[in-house]
């Protein structure tokens, strides 16, 4: 499972805090959005989280980013 809150975002990337549990989202992701990537910049202190959850966050919501669409809170629960 992934959970997020919004950081910040500028016009070709998001920035999100991420974490594998509700009560610790410490982890900083940066999604890339012209390139379908991302990058962790900050693991998450006490959850892990697959990269294979990362990528199911990303294209779950990658078409409301390029639509400057950018929810405060955003999960993938599996």
């Amino acid at each position: 499972m992934v959970y997020c809150d919004y950081i910040s975002n500028t016009a070709n990337s998001v920035t999100y805090a991420f974490g594998g549990l509700t009560r610790d989202i410490t982890g900083v992701i940066k999604f890339n959005l012209p390139e379908g990537s991302f990058d962790i910049k900050k693991e998450p202190e006490k959850s892990h989280v697959s990269v294979r959850y990362l990528y199911r966050l990303f294209n779950k919501y990658r078409q409301d980013f390029l639509k400057g669409v950018f929810k405060p809170k955003i999960s993938y629960e599996i």
